[in-house]
């Protein structure tokens, strides 16, 4: 009986760390068809086959503690009304999400926000919120804070994470 129960436990462990995210999925399951969105759903395994001979050397350490990426973008104007994307920021902060920075430039807001287990970033989210442009970011895996400067990939927004300090704690705080 108690292997029973123990087993029963050990396969509720994906549906509780599955709905700690389950609004994120939910949010890009809503927009991934339309047409003027483009989306990109990679397991970690799959970021592998991305990498070139010379990003291989310290990227494949990286891409190795990466379980799922997914991007949405949208160029040809922004389907996320203000309403829509105030109550996804509520979702994060709601599910322990910690905002690292945000930056309003005219139109655009951009921020870049983690959540973190034991002191391992678990999620990263990075969304550019723009008048005629939308770009969600999300990233799962097992990661230290100093391996998310060390992300490069060639893809839309991953150019927010080449400036961040090697500890959560250099980030400058208002």
């Amino acid at each position: 009986m108690r292997d029973f129960i123990l087993l029963c436990l050990l396969a509720l462990i994906p549906v509780f760390g599955m709905s700690q995210t389950h609004f994120i999925s939910e949010f890009y399951d809503q927009y991934k068809d339309q047409d003027q969105v483009s989306h990109i759903d990679i397991q970690g395994w799959l970021l592998k086959l991305k990498i070139n001979a010379e990003e291989a050397e310290g990227a494949e350490k990286i891409i190795d503690k990466i379980t799922q990426l997914r991007i949405l973008t949208m160029d040809d104007g922004n389907l996320v009304t203000p309403k829509e994307y105030q109550k996804l920021l509520k979702n994060m902060r709601k599910n322990g999400f910690e905002e690292l920075f945000r930056v309003r430039e005219g139109h655009e807001d951009v921020g870049l926000y983690i959540r973190e287990e034991n002191k391992k970033v678990t999620n990263v989210l990075l969304t550019v919120h723009g008048q005629d442009n939308f770009i969600l970011l999300s990233l799962e895996g097992l990661l230290k804070f100093s391996d998310l400067n060390d992300l490069h990939l060639d893809i839309e927004g991953m150019e927010h994470f080449e400036n961040l300090p090697d500890k959560k704690e250099d980030i400058p705080r208002v």
